[in-house]
């Protein structure tokens, strides 16, 4: 949300924010920063889906399609206080539409990658009907990848991919400067300390808090780390690698309680029948785990100030 000061005459016309105070003329360049960032990571799409359409795509080459689109889309959270309210508008929905095209087969790879081995392992030599259901669930869950694998391919192949890229890339040009002073590390740290504030609301209470409220803590944190990752450089800023580590290791803990939930809901709904108790106990017990690692980084982080 942005809003305007009124000029004042003889005065250097001021943008103001919820996240900060910068001047006009310093809007237009970290505008103009922005755009060269979706400009890159448009780039980076096309490569990437020039990739799956080849008759042989990597698992590798999805995962790096999901990891630049995410990417793209935290430049609209790092720099939404200078980006007009009609672009944002538009274009945020229209990621967002793009991204959960790839979310069922992630989710299938996260449960036959890690979840259902996991289980597997855990799970006692002498518990027969835990081990059948689970061989029933890795089987149906596999089928049912292929199939979305299939489908998802069908629509990053659509036309409609591409003019979606080449749109933004047209929609961001007009930002663009010849010239960008800077840096901006008064910009780049108000950020830092709007996601730190969001991230410990979000995560207060970890123990208890809900999967739905952690996963969204969980996104800010990853959020704040491409900030730190992609964005600071190209404002001018630094942090130190100590809390991108942090961020990484807060963000896989929220991401496994999250996982355990997910994944236990696709696997019955899969196998079409209620995982047996030694299966709900062996991902429960998992996310209790995680929960406690990421209360550990939580607190470590609201004892620090964001750099």
């Amino acid at each position: 949300m942005t809003g305007r000061a009124p000029r004042v005459p003889n005065a250097i016309h001021m943008v103001v924010t919820l996240r900060g105070v910068v001047s006009e003329h310093s809007q237009a360049a970290i505008l103009s920063i922005f755009a060269g960032i979706v400009a890159e990571h448009v780039a980076a799409l096309r490569d990437v889906l020039a990739k799956l359409s080849a008759p042989r795509p990597s698992d590798e080459d999805l995962h790096q399609f999901r990891v630049t689109l995410r990417r793209l889309r935290s430049a609209w959270v790092t720099f939404g206080p200078v980006l007009p309210d009609a672009f944002a508008a538009e274009w945020k929905p229209r990621l967002r539409a793009l991204a959960a095209s790839t979310g069922p087969v992630r989710e299938w790879d996260v449960l036959l990658v890690d979840w259902l081995p996991a289980a597997q392992q855990s799970l006692a030599e002498e518990d027969e009907v835990g081990r059948a259901w689970l061989a029933m669930a890795v089987t149906k869950a596999k089928a049912a990848r292929s199939r979305s694998w299939r489908s998802l391919r069908v629509e990053l192949a659509s036309p409609d991919v591409l003019s979606t890229l080449a749109d933004l890339e047209k929609a961001v040009v007009p930002f663009r400067l010849e010239a960008e002073a800077g840096p901006y590390v008064d910009f780049a740290h108000a950020q830092a300390r709007a996601l730190r504030k969001k991230l410990v609301q979000r995560g207060r209470g970890p123990k208890r808090a809900s999967p739905a409220r952690l996963h969204r803590a969980r996104i800010t944190a990853k959020q704040w780390r491409y900030l730190y990752e992609a964005f600071y450089p190209a404002l001018g800023a630094q942090a130190p690698k100590r809390w991108h580590a942090h961020l990484r290791k807060l963000q896989d803990a929220l991401g496994e309680v999250h996982d355990a939930d997910i994944s236990l809901e696709r696997a019955a709904g899969v196998a079409r029948s209620a995982p047996p108790a030694s299966i709900v106990s062996v991902f429960h017990k998992r996310a209790r785990s995680a929960r406690k690692r990421a209360a550990r980084r939580l607190r470590w982080i609201r004892d620090h100030a964001a750099p």
